[in-house]
């Protein structure tokens, strides 16, 4: 299976990202998508900390709410809040919880099979061959949930698409 072209590198060396348009097939995306509806479906409500995830930019002593939820996430499936979306003085959802959270992690390539095949396939290894690493390693993983420009500021730096009101992947009215 082959790794990056020459072009493709050039193009990762003076950028520093690559875009590989149609890199995941029809099928694989239905999958994620299914398994991200799957996962915002069961998960439970009455035993969630109601975690928020911020970026920590607005004040430095700002912290993720549940930081032990946070902290201890590494080898497990777990759900994070767009903290506009709880009532600081309820903790009560100000929305539906399937556009309250804005991030699954951290370990979706162990734990979901969907984001497993794909992470852990052996078309990113040869990418991670080409790209000269000698034994890669997948050390979390992630699914950010976008649902307008404005939920989007901050989380990544607007990676997911949202720039200025605009979103890259579609009209920044679901999910990205």
């Amino acid at each position: 299976m082959p790794g990056l072209t020459p072009s493709q590198l050039a193009t990762f060396n003076s950028t520093g990202y690559l875009i590989i348009p149609d890199y995941l097939t029809p099928s694989e995306i239905t999958s994620c998508l299914t398994e991200t509806n799957n996962l915002l479906t069961t998960f439970p409500l009455d035993t969630h900390p109601l975690t928020q995830f911020t970026t920590g930019d607005s004040s430095p002593t700002d912290k993720h709410v549940g930081d032990t939820y946070f902290l201890e996430s590494g080898d497990k499936v777990r759900f994070f809040f767009e903290p506009s979306a709880i009532d600081s003085t309820t903790s009560r959802l100000l929305k539906p919880k399937h556009e309250a959270v804005n991030k699954i992690g951290h370990s979706l390539h162990t734990l979901s099979e969907p984001f497993k095949s794909i992470t852990l396939s052996e078309r990113n290894a040869e990418i991670a061959k080409s790209l000269g690493f000698k034994d890669p390693r997948v050390l979390q993983s992630m699914r950010v949930l976008v649902y307008g420009s404005a939920e989007c500021r901050g989380v990544v730096d607007c990676v997911a698409g949202c720039r200025e009101g605009e979103c890259e992947f579609g009209d920044g009215e679901g999910e990205s």
